[in-house]
């Protein structure tokens, strides 16, 4: 088989539009690029020339108060987005673009 240098690229394109699509019908959606490759192979047969690279779950909201305690307060915390300026730049790597300084 041809190796595709573009693969991961493609991966994450199609990803993409899985999550729009989902959140489009009401799904909610979570990608993983860290999860346990072998046991990902061992379950789901994935065949050794293949490289699994990402984890996708999907699904509808459950109730909070079926989970862990633990769970629960973690469900129900405010969730933190490190600011745009710190990962969006232009002409060069670490000046921060126009179109997000605030």
């Amino acid at each position: 088989m041809e190796e595709n240098r573009h693969a991961f690229h493609d991966v994450g394109a199609a990803s993409t539009e899985l999550a729009l699509q989902g959140t489009a019908l009401g799904l909610y959606i979570h990608q993983m690029a860290g999860f346990d490759v072998p046991l990902a192979r061992q379950i789901y047969g994935i065949p050794e020339d293949y490289e699994p690279v990402a984890a996708i779950a999907l699904g509808y909201l459950g109730d909070p108060k079926t989970l862990s305690e633990r769970l629960q307060q973690r469900e129900n915390s405010p969730r933190t987005r490190k600011p745009l300026e710190q990962f969006v730049f232009s002409e060069q790597w670490n000046q921060t673009s126009p179109i997000v300084k605030s």
